[in-house]
């Protein structure tokens, strides 16, 4: 029974460890070929570079307009993302502690709303906003239309990891005198630090890598994000490949940062709002 025991935990390690290279490939062969040249890259994406092209990410960096495109994005990422994050944990607080009628359908519809492809509603929102109110080129529209998209998953899972926090605790801050919002804030949200994290590191990642919203609603270069501005390097007649490769580095650098700071809270509130809901 111990040697099977064993045998299924090797079978298991070695599919895990599978995966995560099939997984990191693709980052790697980006790293990679950011220190190469275009024509290098296109005769063999695979190989390792004959030399160190570090003029690349220089390229890149003034071709991208890098300083202005990366403050567009941290705009964008972290207004939507604490906006979004704070709504959420204050729905599914209300959801989970109330017990109305209203409020159950309400989050049948959060839980709806899930499932709806950003694709469906994309066309409606830029003929309303676009066409309609003329907000084009504006990344305070991108923003919060980000905060309304990224607010029912958050909620799905804050609802599930509140569920698990005593009723006693609002009960104690009651008869204390607290208000609902003093008890949420000071009792209740920090204890929802791991599924905070969680949910700051998934929508912050959603936000910041978008291309289809951004694209449709923001044209003008000084308004564009980086994964905008990354397409930069193609044109109708060429493509600077290995500057673009530099540009993806630059641009996925930040959210691999967030991911590596927030990756120990991801499981355990996952785990967390997902079971206890």
């Amino acid at each position: 029974m111990e040697a099977k025991k064993k045998s299924n935990t090797v079978i298991v390690f070695i599919v895990v460890l599978l995966l995560a290279v099939f997984f990191i490939i693709p980052f790697f062969l980006v790293i990679l070929n950011s220190f190469k040249t275009s024509p290098d890259f296109v005769a063999n994406p695979f190989s390792l570079p004959t030399k160190l092209h570090t003029e690349n990410y220089e390229t890149a960096f003034n071709t991208m307009n890098f300083l202005n495109s990366f403050k567009n994005s941290i705009i964008i990422c972290v207004i939507a993302t604490g906006v979004s994050v704070v709504l959420s944990s204050m729905n599914a607080y209300v959801l989970t502690r109330k017990k109305w009628k209203i409020t159950k359908a309400f989050y049948m519809i959060l839980i709806a709303a899930m499932v709806v492809p950003f694709q469906v509603i994309m066309i409606p929102l830029v003929k309303l906003y676009g066409s309609g109110l003329g907000l084009t080129n504006n990344i305070w529209l991108v923003t919060f239309i980000h905060i309304g998209l990224n607010i029912p998953s958050p909620t799905f899972l804050y609802s599930g990891f509140i569920t698990g926090v005593p009723v006693e605790l609002d009960e104690a801050a009651l008869i204390d005198g607290a208000s609902p919002e003093r008890t949420f804030f000071s009792i209740i949200f920090p204890l929802l630090k791991p599924i905070t994290m969680t949910n700051i590191v998934f929508v912050a990642l959603s936000i910041w890598n978008d291309y289809i919203l951004a694209s449709t609603l923001l044209s003008l270069k000084e308004v564009k994000t980086l994964p905008l501005m990354t397409y930069a390097f193609l044109t109708t007649k060429s493509a600077d490949y290995a500057p673009m490769m530099a540009g993806l580095v630059l641009t996925m650098l930040p959210v691999m940062i967030l991911y590596l700071f927030g990756q120990r809270y991801i499981i355990e509130g996952i785990v967390a709002g997902s079971v206890k809901g």
